[in-house]
């Protein structure tokens, strides 16, 4: 076969190479483009969430398998010169590659401080004068009656554009001029550089307890720092123990579970408007 100016044209098929087919578009082809990449970004986004605080390795199995799948599509697409299969592998791989980050951000922001407090230990009328070393497995401190946050000392330290703030926890029998504060609550981006301490329920009456904190110790402990030098207070000889203060430590335990399943059902209902317009476009574009 001649083409312009006499030149032979061969077809793929006679050097065995398979050349690129574009197929219509059927409704099973645009159903797959779209509910399969959902269901796998899903899937990952969830299992970060409520299994990787204990099935950390099989989480991350999962996900090379995806991602496998993903590679798979895109291999048998290029292979068979099946456009649809190149596409939903192209999909399923950019599904992996971003519910990895999501559902990361959504354990670590929420699901890490739940696990903490549903399975540590809880302790009872603890004094602020209590040596803080006696409970070094606390998740939930609940502070003796008259125990309270002294907002006036209070102090933020300016990070990366985050202000971490500390305020001493006090009993009515704490002297400053004998002990240092051991206890400190604790928050980010709820304070002034002095003063105006806001963190948490401590503007609630009554409000007597900690959830002890395990984020950003390096920080707070540099504001603990400035602050002991700033108000003059003694520093304390055994290690400081941070908390954010509540009113009722089940509330925001369940708090943070509402908050983890909303992001997730978010970032969910979110892939599935994008992986629908992405279908749809392949659909009426690659596949036509």
């Amino acid at each position: 076969m001649f083409g312009p100016g006499g030149q032979s044209q061969r077809s793929f098929s006679q050097y065995g190479v398979a050349s690129p087919r574009k197929v219509s578009a059927k409704p099973l082809d645009f159903v797959v483009l779209i509910l399969l990449p959902w269901l796998i970004f899903s899937l990952i986004v969830s299992l970060y969430v409520f299994a990787y605080q204990e099935f950390a390795s099989l989480v991350w199995a999962l996900v090379g398998a995806s991602a496998l799948l993903a590679f798979l599509f895109i291999s048998m697409g290029s292979a068979s010169g099946k456009a649809a299969q190149i596409a939903l592998g192209l999909l399923v791989l950019t599904a992996v590659g971003i519910a990895v980050p999501v559902g990361l951000m959504v354990e670590r922001r929420y699901m890490s401080s739940f696990w903490e407090v549903d399975s540590g230990a809880e302790y009872y009328r603890v004094s602020p004068l209590a040596p803080a070393a006696s409970y070094r497995d606390a998740s939930v401190m609940r502070f003796e009656s008259g125990s309270f946050v002294d907002t006036q000392r209070s102090l933020g330290f300016m990070k990366i554009g985050d202000v971490y703030c500390v305020a001493p926890v006090l009993g009515q029998s704490t002297s400053l001029e004998e002990s240092g504060p051991q206890y400190w609550a604790v928050g980010k981006n709820c304070c002034n550089q002095r003063g105006g301490f806001d963190c948490g329920d401590v503007g609630v009456q009554g409000a007597s307890t900690g959830v002890v904190v395990s984020e950003g110790l390096g920080s707070y402990q540099s504001a603990v720092r400035m602050a002991v030098a700033a108000y003059e207070l003694k520093a304390s000889q055994g290690p400081n123990v941070f908390v954010r203060w509540t009113a009722n430590a089940e509330l925001y335990k369940v708090e943070l579970w509402d908050r983890a399943l909303t992001t997730t059902a978010i970032a969910s209902g979110m892939h599935f408007v994008g992986s629908s317009a992405a279908g749809l476009l392949l659909a009426r574009g690659l596949l036509r």
